[in-house]
């Protein structure tokens, strides 16, 4: 009973602590907020921790390092799993995808904002042909 008690509280905590998140991100993302970043360039860069628009070069470096770890993530494991050819490392790969292209259109957004120096929410970077129409 006691473990049942306790993995009850992790999970409890878990979702208070994925409830407190959630609130803090829909907070950012009001209108208001938005309309803020757009106006001013400095606000994102603020919001984002950079210190000056000097630090925009070494900041899209790593940027795109991270966009070739998240790219090659699930190439890897995909090649290893078309050598594996079972259903769990299908399953495994799928896992691993999904969020890996998540993290490949925020981090491209992310450098195109700093390329381009314009903040452009990430819903209409994303209809906008990922930067392309706008």
């Amino acid at each position: 009973m006691d473990d049942a008690k306790k993995s009850r509280s992790h999970f409890r905590s878990l979702k208070d602590n994925f409830c407190s998140r959630l609130a803090a991100f829909r907070k950012d993302r009001e209108k208001e907020n938005q309309h803020e970043l757009e106006a001013d360039f400095n606000n994102v860069l603020q919001r984002w921790g950079i210190a000056s628009p000097e630090n925009l070069g070494e900041v899209v470096i790593c940027l795109y390092a991270r966009l070739a770890i998240l790219a090659a993530l699930p190439l890897m494991y995909g090649i290893i799993a078309l050598f594996l050819r079972t259903f769990n490392s299908l399953i495994v790969f799928g896992l691993l995808a999904v969020p890996c292209l998540f993290g490949v259109l925020a981090t491209a957004w992310r450098i195109w904002v700093l390329k381009n120096t314009r903040f452009v929410p990430f819903t209409r970077w994303l209809f906008g042909g990922c930067g392309i129409w706008l």
